[in-house]
C-alpha cells in the first residue's frame, strides 16, 4: 500500500497529497466564506445593539427614576461596593428599619388600639 491516498505522514496525519485532494477548495473560496460569515455576524451584532438601544431608550422615557436606580445599583455592584463595611452597615440598618415597620404593621392589624399607642410612644 504505497499509493498516496493510503499513506499517512507522521503521527497518523494525512500526507500532503491526500490533504490536498480532501481540501480541494481554493484558498480564495475559504476567504470569501469567512468574509461572508463575518459580515453576517456584524449584521447580527448591529441588530442586537439597535434592539437594546431601543429598549433602554423606552425604559428611560417611561421610568426615569427606576432606570436611574437600576443603573446606580449595577454600577455599585460592578464597582465592588458589596464588599465594603459601609454596605454591611447600611444593609443592617435597612433590615432593622424594615423589621420595625413590619412589627408596627403587624401590631396595627392585630389590635387597632395597640398601633395608636405604639405610634404615640415613638413620636
Amino acid at each position: 500500500m504505497s499509493d498516496a491516498k493510503n499513506s499517512n505522514g507522521p503521527e497518523g496525519a494525512p500526507s500532503g497529497t491526500e490533504w490536498q485532494s480532501q481540501n480541494a477548495r481554493p484558498l480564495g473560496d475559504h476567504c470569501r466564506q469567512i468574509h461572508h460569515e463575518a459580515h453576517a455576524l456584524a449584521a447580527a451584532v448591529q441588530e442586537a445593539t439597535d434592539d437594546l438601544e431601543r429598549y433602554l431608550t423606552e425604559q428611560v422615557e417611561q421610568r426615569p427614576y427606576t432606570t436611574l436606580g437600576v443603573a446606580a445599583g449595577v454600577g455599585f455592584v460592578l464597582g465592588g461596593g458589596l464588599r465594603s463595611r459601609l454596605t454591611a452597615m447600611l444593609l443592617g440598618a435597612a433590615t432593622r428599619f424594615a423589621m420595625a415597620l413590619a412589627a408596627r404593621e403587624l401590631a396595627a392589624r392585630l389590635s387597632p388600639g395597640a398601633s395608636a399607642s405604639v405610634q404615640n410612644k415613638s413620636s
